[in-house]
């Protein structure tokens, strides 16, 4: 399976988990792409039906979610290289975090929050 535009299954499988089982709405896939090594990325923005962490924000935002499947992550495909690139090239400059949707081969999906830069951790 290629993330690949002409593909689009794991654009797909993770916008449909999106929508079906985390109940996002107003879900997109970004026009913007990204050419990473033989690959091309995709941006999906969506907005989830509750917040999705304790960052101090009362508002639920738009959130952009990179989907990637686990061979390339196991595969160091998913290097800083690559999140900076998505982070400046494909999402808005106020952004400052995505979520990184890890679908294996038996369609499960994993999602791992990735931040912009340094982020403060959260007090337990």
């Amino acid at each position: 399976m290629a993330n690949d535009a002409g593909d689009g299954t794991i654009v797909r499988l993770v916008r449909d988990n999106l929508a079906y089982c985390q109940f996002w709405t107003e879900l997109c896939v970004c026009d913007r792409t990204l050419a990473w090594r033989d690959q091309t990325l995709h941006l999906i923005s969506g907005r989830p039906t509750q917040k999705l962490s304790h960052d101090g924000d009362e508002e639920i935002h738009t959130e952009y979610v990179l989907p990637v499947e686990m061979s390339q992550y196991k595969k160091g495909y998913v290097t800083l290289e690559c999140l900076d690139k998505v982070f400046c090239q494909m999402c808005p400059p106020s952004a400052s975090r995505l979520t990184l949707a890890i679908v294996s081969n038996d369609g499960t999906v994993a999602f791992y929050y990735v931040y912009k830069g340094l982020h403060k951790p959260k007090r337990n």
